[in-house]
């Protein structure tokens, strides 16, 4: 449907300019987008993230275990009062 609404609005001579031109586009478009994501992965290595995004799975991963082992905070408070 696209394709045919695009040949009734430029013709079939300029549509291969167009779509070519669209292609390169977005060639580049991805480009830049795979360099951003490449830098900043890149600054989350240097800066340690990672480091702080394994930790809070780690402690993530220990909530699950307290709640599947029944384990409540309610009690604890209980026992502090």
């Amino acid at each position: 449907m696209i394709l045919i609404i695009a040949l009734l609005l430029f013709g079939p001579n300029k549509l291969p300019d167009i779509a070519r031109t669209l292609g390169k586009t977005i060639q580049e478009f991805r480009k830049t987008v795979n360099e951003a994501k490449a830098t900043i992965d890149e600054e989350i290595k240097k800066a340690g993230v990672t480091d702080v995004a394994d930790d809070l799975k780690g402690i993530n991963n220990d909530i699950k275990d307290i709640a599947s082992r029944g384990i409540g905070l309610d009690n604890d408070k209980e026992k502090t009062q």
